[in-house]
């Protein structure tokens, strides 16, 4: 057996424990970069109705008519087809367990309401691609919704057989896309688990707002998102905030927020609440890419 040279030995010591030494450091480096926001790997299924619009898909239409439009405050005539017939054409749609999944309308303003699948399929929907009562040269008449002119094109979800007063279904317009995600993935971002009052607030804030307003990147954009990076809370004055959502056109001249009519001032004080919980909870999703059905 070959012995060593002492001072190649010593050479070779020095190596070893250099090495070792980065080995360490690279394990502290990568334990410094660990994302603090947990992750979430769920695709979507998306369809996209401006996309099926130009493949020429949306001609199979029929006329309808809507009695007192919750939109319009009028009858209305529609060129529309059946949205239950559109779904059908997807067999991974088909396929899904519609009590776990929530249908979610994404409008090109940023507006995004939602309703559970399993009542939505239950209904006589249709999409409009056209308004039958426009007039001469235009495919819409003018939405003027308090005070303002808002753009109905390019497709408007209506109904049939059911009352338009009730508040629980979405009748969006400016509709460009629908989207199925799983029941609560969202919700369980937002849900305040230790804090029975801020679960409180959540349930306002999710029925009232949360179609307009994002926290943590969740939620409709045709707001402001309100938590992140910081939250409304961290910059406005908790009584003046209060004020605002009570009354937006007190403070903004030609404000889009609607005056929330159906909200008391106890109501406001726990979306505040909760809205205060959140400051300290700024929890991120990320998201695959929507998975697009063709």
């Amino acid at each position: 057996m070959r012995i060593l040279h002492p001072k190649i030995f010593f050479l070779l010591l020095i190596t070893v424990t250099s090495c070792q030494q980065n080995a360490k450091q690279q394990n502290v480096t990568k334990k410094v970069i660990v994302p603090t926001f947990k992750t979430q790997t769920s695709d979507s299924l998306s369809i996209d109705l401006v996309d099926l619009q130009k493949q020429g898909k949306l001609k199979d239409t029929t006329l309808i008519t809507v009695y007192d439009d919750p939109v319009y405050h009028s009858t209305k005539r529609y060129v529309a087809i059946p949205l239950r017939a559109l779904l059908d054409n997807y067999t991974a749609i088909q396929n899904l367990k519609a009590n776990k999944y929530q249908i979610v309308f994404e409008c090109e303003d940023g507006y995004k309401p939602m309703m559970p699948l399993q009542k939505f399929i239950a209904l006589q929907s249709f999409l409009a691609v056209r308004d039958a009562d426009a007039p001469q040269g235009a495919l819409w008449s003018k939405i003027i919704k308090d005070g303002h002119e808002m753009k109905a094109a390019p497709f408007y979800l209506v109904y049939q057989g059911t009352s338009t007063q009730d508040t629980n279904l979405k009748w969006p317009y400016n509709l460009i896309k629908i989207h199925l995600f799983p029941n609560n993935q969202d919700r369980a971002l937002l849900f305040p688990k230790n804090d029975p009052a801020a679960q409180v607030g959540f349930e306002l804030f999710n029925k009232n707002c949360v179609t307009c307003h994002a926290i943590n990147k969740t939620g409709g954009t045709k707001g402001p998102e309100l938590n992140y990076p910081k939250s409304v809370t961290e910059y406005w004055h908790k009584n003046q905030l209060k004020a605002f959502i009570k009354n937006p056109t007190s403070f903004r001249n030609g404000v889009k927020m609607p005056t929330p009519k159906n909200l008391t001032t106890k109501e406001i004080d726990e979306i505040v609440y909760y809205l205060e919980y959140m400051a300290n909870h700024k929890q991120l999703r990320t998201v695959k890419a929507y998975t697009k059905l063709k």
